[in-house]
């Protein structure tokens, strides 16, 4: 006589069924045969998942950012006023205001690598920066314009900042992310960007030429 056992494995679709030997007993009864060990044993919980749906790569690092900023930055500038009544192209040494450079600097614990978190920055403000260590231009930038209207004019050129505030992280074995004990603040600027306006004129308020109108007309 045989009894039939039903074992569920973890995870399976179906049920698996297994025949487990009767044993008769001296008063006549039966009883069922001690079943044989499992054949495969469930992954501790930590490995199932390492293997199967990791978190992150065990070892790798990240930054996250905090109190971003990015904002324009006159670099250079030259003031012409024009009552002639005519049209004039006119070219100008447009004088350095201020200078930008890209820095990285460690705030607690060892510095990261700057070309790290700089395209780290770049990425996470979404603009092409500069190198660490590089700086706008020291001397006076040329300008070249044309002017129609009378009025006072302001030629500018400039770029515009990034900066804030790393934390840095690393994943501890595929299943968390956990901080290193690294932080620092970086800052860079992205491409020149140079023109003119007019201190009567509406430029768009998101603008280079905005900003050095508020600032300078």
């Amino acid at each position: 006589m045989s009894r039939i056992a039903t074992v569920v494995l973890a995870g399976a679709a179906a049920s698996v069924m297994l025949a487990t030997p009767a044993v008769a007993t001296p008063g006549g009864g039966v009883a069922a045969a001690t079943p044989p060990a499992q054949a495969a044993q469930a992954a501790p919980a930590g490995e199932r998942g390492i293997s199967a749906d990791p978190m992150c790569n065990r070892g790798t690092h990240k930054l996250t950012w905090t109190s971003k900023k990015t904002s324009w930055v006159v670099t250079h500038r030259s003031v012409l006023e024009n009552y002639t009544g005519g049209t004039a192209t006119k070219t100008r040494k447009a004088e350095k205001v201020k200078e930008v450079g890209a820095s990285v600097k460690a705030t607690v614990g060892a510095k990261v690598s700057g070309k790290v978190v700089l395209a780290s920055l770049e990425g996470s403000v979404g603009l092409e920066l500069q190198a660490e260590g590089k700086r706008t231009k020291k001397s006076s930038e040329s300008v070249t314009f044309k002017v129609k209207k009378n009025g006072t004019y302001v030629f500018y050129a400039g770029t515009k900042k990034a900066g804030g505030y790393y934390t840095q992280w690393r994943c501890d074995g595929g299943t968390k992310w956990i901080k290193t004990g690294r932080y620092g603040k970086a800052q860079s600027w992205t491409v020149k960007t140079e023109g003119g306006v007019r201190c009567g004129a509406k430029p768009p308020k998101k603008s280079l030429a905005a900003a050095v109108k508020k600032k300078y007309c």
